[in-house]
């Protein structure tokens, strides 16, 4: 971990998760918590030696490697947490996510790892409910149901609205909840002015070198669909489409949330009258539309 300042007021603890802590008027904001009380014990390491004593903690999602830290960080600090209205259910209830994966069923122990499930915290405001002078809250949902991004000035904290080349080379088709909004809150972002901005994976990005990141982030959604779009020119199963679309991953998180950004992006299809779909031979098929 590595505790970087971007200009005067705003720093980021760099880590497979990033942090931002940035002056407010109502005190030091950090955004995000990392993954587990391991990682929450990290960050306050690197805040009492920056002499830095937050007050606030925005959770810009509900996904457990942003909000693990969340519960050690609160009782240590004393602080208020802060989320959007969306997002508080499922920080609150973190059993709803790996149950939303397991589309609804009793989820296996084995997918229960701290990946995926997080202790539960209290929210304290909802984005609605405070503000502070000079920070704008960002809708960035899309990647999850209601993700909260952060603009100080030059500066925009984008959390996972779009990810690293790194991340997208080792990972192939990011998760998204909702494609179409995971695709235009990308285009969002990129008609953005900004200096600095900050993904929760990746590094600290000008203007020029997010234009391409995010551009990168694009393609590869538009490739996606477009090799969807291909592939069902002859009707197939959600398994026919994975196996056509050479997504091999061993791992049953990783293998679980790409099927689920597969199903996102068929029922985009099938919203906009792209794919139809049938329940047949006692299999859900789907097939591009004529």
């Amino acid at each position: 971990m590595e505790f970087r300042e971007i200009e005067k007021g705003i720093y980021v603890i760099l880590d497979s998760t990033n942090i931002p802590v940035i002056e407010t008027d109502k005190g030091i904001l950090l955004i995000d918590a990392g993954i587990d009380k391991d990682k929450g014990k990290k960050i306050k390491k690197i805040l009492e030696e920056a002499g830095i004593n937050p007050k606030y903690l925005l959770l810009s999602h509900h996904h457990a490697d942003h909000i693990g830290g969340a519960k050690f960080l609160k009782e240590y600090f004393g602080l208020s947490l802060i989320s959007s209205k969306e997002e508080k259910v499922f920080i609150e209830n973190p059993m709803l996510e790996p149950i939303y994966l397991s589309q609804g069923a009793k989820p296996i122990n084995q997918f229960l790892s701290k990946w995926i499930l997080s202790s539960p915290v209290t929210i304290d405001y909802t984005t609605s409910e405070i503000n502070f002078k000079d920070l704008d809250f960002l809708d960035l949902s899309g990647h999850s149901i209601g993700m909260v991004g952060v603009r100080v000035g030059d500066f925009v904290f984008a959390g996972d609205g779009f990810f690293s080349e790194e991340v997208l080379e080792k990972y192939k088709v990011p998760y998204f909840h909702d494609f179409e909004k995971f695709r235009e809150r990308m285009k969002f972002l990129k008609e953005m002015n900004f200096k600095y901005i900050v993904p929760s994976h990746g590094g600290i990005y000008t203007k020029e070198e997010a234009d391409k990141i995010i551009e990168l982030n694009i393609e590869i959604l538009n490739k996606m669909e477009n090799n969807v779009l291909d592939l069902l020119k002859e009707e197939k199963s959600m398994e026919g489409i994975t196996e056509g679309l050479k997504i091999l991953h061993q791992d049953i998180i990783v293998y679980t949330l790409i099927e689920s950004s597969v199903k996102s992006l068929l029922n985009s299809l099938i919203e906009r009258e792209l794919v139809i779909y049938e329940v047949k031979d006692g299999k859900l098929r789907y097939k591009k539309s004529i």
